[in-house]
């Protein structure tokens, strides 16, 4: 049995995912499976992948999104622990090498989180040096509230077991499936964040602005849902610390809508959370917020005039 499964969902990025994976037969530790699952991809991903034999186990769908593709993933995965990676991004030599080293010196802890670099061409990541491996452990996730901790999928190692508990990612396709698996793992034994070294490196795409921000206001507000809802685990003992990091990364994303003058998305992630944000509270954001969406609309006004 392989310590690590590495799952890695792709769709139509066959020359990236190229390079992904020489990014992970590259990797110091070589106790690992790769498990690739093609969502439904129409290029030429499954040729690439015939050429790889048995480095590589490809798993076939229909598209149906990343969530259910890493699903699918975890399902099939004969590894202690599953360790994502999205298939336009890059890992370092170091990597697995030092997921592991914090595995084992932290007591196998069931999430352990690395930090991400990000890139536009590979050439920038000959930035980052191998610094010494230093990892801030907790007793669970929910434990690190008060530590703004990165949180995304491409840079988690998870225990098999533990993913399969919590029945993996939501098969909806939304932004944010990462940070709504975290919470649901929240109250699972051990957490650890790996402060250095930087783990992956994080591929930037030319994107619709206008999409991103509303992929982004769905995410929210489905995480604010599952909330109110009571859908994540610790009952009302850890709900401040649910909220803490709910909503550190609500204020965010609607102070980054204003900035790009989405004001109909930052309002309705305001009053989505409102109610939160009275009961922890915090009232700068309450009544600040207002104000400063009227300031930036008059000045938007002012400026096409």
């Amino acid at each position: 049995m392989p310590f690590f499964s590495i799952v890695i969902p792709t769709y139509n990025r066959a020359r990236l995912l190229e390079r992904t994976l020489a990014s992970v037969f590259a990797q110091e530790e070589r106790d690992y499976e790769v498990l690739v699952v093609d969502d439904g991809s129409t290029d030429d991903t499954l040729e690439v992948l015939s050429r790889l034999g048995e480095r590589v186990r490809v798993l076939q769908q229909v598209n149906a999104g990343p969530g259910v593709a890493r699903n699918r993933g975890i399902e099939a995965a004969r590894g202690e622990y599953v360790v994502f990676l999205d298939s336009d991004d890059l890992w370092f030599p170091w990597t697995l090498s030092s997921y592991r080293q914090v595995i084992e010196e932290h007591g196998s802890p069931t999430v352990v989180m690395g930090t991400s670099v990000t890139f536009r061409d590979e050439s920038e990541l000959a930035r980052a040096v191998r610094e010494p491996v230093r990892a801030s452990p907790f007793a669970d996730y929910l434990a690190s509230a008060l530590d703004r901790t990165p949180r995304t999928a491409c840079v988690l190692a998870v225990r098999t077991e533990a993913l399969r508990k919590v029945e993996g990612f939501t098969p909806l396709r939304i932004v944010a499936e990462d940070y709504d698996l975290l919470f649901r793992l929240g109250t699972e034994r051990g957490f650890a964040w790996v402060r250095s070294p930087v783990m992956v490196g994080y591929r930037q795409h030319h994107g619709s602005e206008s999409t991103m921000l509303e992929a982004a206001h769905q995410g929210m507000a489905y995480q604010l849902m599952q909330e109110r809802l009571g859908r994540y685990p610790g009952g009302p003992e850890r709900r401040r610390e649910r909220l803490e990091m709910l909503l550190y990364a609500t204020r965010h994303v609607s102070h980054v809508m204003v900035d790009h003058q989405r004001m109909d998305l930052a309002l309705d992630l305001y009053w989505r959370g409102l109610p939160f944000h009275r009961e922890v509270p915090r009232w700068r954001y309450l009544l600040g917020f207002l104000p400063k969406v009227a300031v930036r609309r008059l000045a938007h006004v002012v400026r096409r005039r």
